[in-house]
């Protein structure tokens, strides 16, 4: 769905390619899991070993997006 399609791009636009090129996230979609991947989201909150506050609303937001388009 468009709105899965739009927050994985706002993902991987906000790690990078590389990064998401090899993640669980990724795996997760290729074995089409996309619920899990959705899930996976949550995991990618720290920067500079620290966990932000800005990047756990942020993908919350994007797994929120994400798994509506799942419904």
């Amino acid at each position: 769905p468009e709105t899965t399609r739009g927050a994985l791009y706002s993902f991987v636009y906000n790690v990078g390619a590389g990064n998401f090129r090899t993640s669980t996230l990724l795996r997760k979609i290729n074995q089409g899991d996309i619920k899990g991947a959705c899930d996976q989201l949550r995991r990618w909150t720290y920067a500079g070993g620290k966990q932000w506050k800005g990047l756990m609303t942020r993908r919350e937001i994007e797994r929120e997006i994400c798994l509506w388009g799942q419904q």
